[in-house]
């Protein structure tokens, strides 16, 4: 059984790993500029996502990349991602969950808040990370480009959601006090969103 030392750092590596596996995303965003071809953003978020599926698997026994339709209301596709994730639990060994968008979907932060909650009311049974992000739109409060969570968040957020009753338009400000804001690279044309679940 893991001690709460070893489980916290497992988290901390955890997180690491999401992080630069994000950062892979915005390595293989095509070039922009004068004498650049647009590409069509299905074709860009292919490319976004076969980059972060190769890093995965270089650092994971198993990667899963999901074809799933578009997303809409957050909790529903949060309660969505959880339910792969649930599925994905028995299978041995350390699991990348990968999903591309477009700009299509639910707010980033949004989408991580709610798979938090989500994951509040039916816990996975192995320890986990979501992350989800987007490259390109900075016009947002704090520069962020998205949010990560695990098992704790909901410990630090539940009171404030509990305050709001029940409801909470923009989690912006609690992330960015909690420390678990993505923050945005420079710039990029292409809008891609990745969400990622890591399950140890």
């Amino acid at each position: 059984m893991m001690t709460h030392h070893h489980s916290a750092q497992l988290i901390i590596e955890m997180r690491s790993l999401a992080k630069e596996l994000f950062k892979e995303a915005f390595k293989a965003l095509p070039p922009t500029g004068s004498n650049s071809v647009l590409l069509h953003p299905r074709i860009v978020q292919l490319i976004c996502l076969n980059a972060v599926r190769d890093a995965a698997y270089r650092n994971c026994q198993t990667v899963l990349a999901p074809d799933l339709p578009a997303m809409g209301d957050a909790s529903i596709a949060a309660t969505e991602l959880l339910e792969l994730a649930e599925n994905a639990s028995p299978i041995k060994g350390s699991i990348a969950i990968v999903r591309g968008r477009t700009k299509r979907g639910p707010c980033n932060k949004q989408l991580a808040l709610g798979f938090a909650l989500a994951a509040d009311r039916s816990p996975l049974d192995r320890p986990w990370i979501f992350l989800s992000g987007t490259t390109g739109h900075r016009e947002c409060p704090y520069q962020s480009a998205g949010a990560i969570v695990d098992a704790g968040t909901y410990s630090w957020i539940g009171p404030f959601r509990e305050h709001a009753q029940g409801v909470l338009t923009d989690p912006t400000s609690l992330f960015a006090a909690s420390g678990d804001l993505l923050l945005c690279g420079p710039p990029a044309s292409y809008a891609i969103s990745i969400d990622l679940v890591i399950l140890a």
